[in-house]
């Protein structure tokens, strides 16, 4: 390995001493008070040696610490703010034993797709009101259980599907955060679905307050055909559903 310079090296200790996981051409400005042209040539110099990698454009993780984290520990900081969310939360929370080929968070900001680490990054921009509901385990940040349930409910097409939703449900979850989620979205669709599917379970909820949310008829497959309604929670059913 080439010798690390002494700027290089204090890059390196300024980062590890505040355990940050991305950071970027403005944080060695500031961390070594010195010009944005000095910075650049430090950092071209540091991805020359391998010392960092570049995750996006004015974006970098050092080396070891790439090496080290998985990509759900590095993707929620390549952007702010997210969290990982639909399909790759119920994997994280082994609410389903199905691996998603993309790793999937939401921002309330537009933000375009990534590839690291030989996976796909999709970013799903949503309103502000309805980000809430994650936890951070360490340096991942994620959706908690109730939260990942709600969101896939309002977007199957990034959780692999209602029978994919359908498996992760169970008596594990705190039925009353769920209802407390979904009245948050004010989604007649989510507060449909997640009734059926609650009550299809056997598991007991306040049905009432669900109720009180549905207003118009949905579907509990946005992409099903030949379906039946379900008058009690105004969705349409697909005839084989059980």
């Amino acid at each position: 390995m080439e010798s690390i310079a002494r700027r290089e090296a204090q890059v390196i200790t300024e980062i590890r001493s505040r355990d940050m996981v991305v950071f970027t051409n403005k944080d060695i400005v500031r961390f070594l008070d010195t010009s944005k042209e000095n910075t650049y040539r430090i950092i071209g110099n540091m991805l020359e040696k391998d010392l960092v990698k570049r995750v996006e454009k004015g974006k970098y993780i050092l080396t070891e610490v790439w090496n080290e984290l998985d990509i759900y520990e590095i993707v929620p900081h390549i952007f702010q703010p997210s969290y990982i969310a639909f399909w790759s939360a119920l994997h994280y929370h082994k609410m389903t034993d199905q691996v998603p080929r993309t790793v999937f968070l939401v921002t309330t900001k537009r933000k375009k797709p990534l590839r690291l680490q030989g996976q796909n990054i999709k970013y799903i921009t949503i309103k502000r009101s309805l980000f809430f509901g994650y936890e951070r385990y360490d340096k991942v940040v994620v959706s908690d259980m109730e939260k990942t349930l709600i969101d896939c409910l309002r977007n199957p097409e990034y959780s692999g599907g209602i029978s994919q939703i359908r498996e992760s449900i169970s008596d594990e979850l705190d039925t009353d955060r769920l209802i407390e989620y979904c009245v948050l979205t004010g989604s007649s669709a989510v507060a449909s679905r997640l009734g059926y599917l609650l009550e299809e379970k056997d598991i007991e909820f306040r049905e009432g307050e669900l109720k009180e949310l549905i207003d118009t008829y949905t579907k509990l497959d946005p992409k099903q055909k030949g379906s039946v309604l379900n008058s009690e929670w105004k969705l349409y059913v697909k005839r084989d559903v059980r």
